[in-house]
């Protein structure tokens, strides 16, 4: 385990050595893979803490929920309409959908979602690895670099050590915000430069340009669903 670690601390830091290591490691990929698969899962049994942690301390949903809507009811719009049984029926069904998806979307602490994060956190950072690096590798053998697909793996996976930040979520209410990624891309600069021994600004193209990729890959799918939504809406409105 702290063959693991202790490199996962020094990537932290941006400190080259892991890095280096891990390029003249035999099984560079498969140590990666194990890395990131760590990390993913002590990041989400942490927030799971957290996340349980918060819900002991946060007011029961239903009760805020009853409280609300005593508040509505006692408002002089509520009182001229409540007496239309259809608007009481719209206005409970509409209540109840609400209370299902608003707690959600403004941060009330959900477990099922924090536990099923066990195994959905370490299978995204998986895919979001591989598809990057594979990427990063094309690009910087292109520019010229020296490291093989195992190498670029293995090295980029260091560059999940930013998600540490994350268990600062074990305390709750508290929120990392953007730096982890901020950091993780500056993780995957050193990773690739000590991977591939290219010039700075090599690098930094090579670090960089897998994220233009992606982003131009996003606005095309998206230019497309927007397409065909506008044909379906066109031809049912005809």
């Amino acid at each position: 385990m702290i063959k693991l670690v202790r490199p996962i601390v020094e990537a932290f830091f941006l400190g080259e050595t892991p890095y280096a290591e891990m390029r003249q490691e035999p099984r560079s990929a498969l140590r990666g893979l194990t890395i990131i698969a760590l990390v993913g899962v002590v990041v989400a049994v942490v927030g799971l803490i957290g996340t349980t942690l918060e819900w002991a301390t946060t007011p029961k949903m239903s009760a805020v929920q009853a409280t609300v809507l005593e508040g509505i009811q006692d408002m002089d719009w509520y009182r001229e309409l409540r007496s239309d049984p259809e608007f009481r029926r719209q206005f409970e069904q509409w209540y109840e959908q609400g209370w299902q998806i608003f707690p959600r979307l403004f941060g009330a602490p959900d477990l099922g979602t924090a536990a099923l994060r066990i195994i959905t956190l370490p299978l995204g950072l998986v895919v979001v690895w591989a598809l990057y690096g594979l990427v990063a590798h094309l690009v910087a053998r292109m520019l010229g670099g020296e490291g093989d697909l195992g190498q670029t793996l293995g090295c980029t996976a260091l560059a999940v050590a930013p998600q540490i930040l994350n268990i600062a979520t074990f305390f709750p209410y508290l929120l990392v915000g953007g730096v982890v990624g901020t950091w993780t891309l500056l993780c995957r600069y050193v990773a690739l430069k000590a991977c591939h021994r290219m010039t700075w600004e090599r690098t930094l193209a090579a670090t960089l340009l897998p994220y233009v990729a992606f982003s131009l890959v996003m606005a095309t799918f998206g230019c497309l669903a927007a397409a065909v939504i506008g044909m379906f809406v066109a031809g049912g409105a005809q």
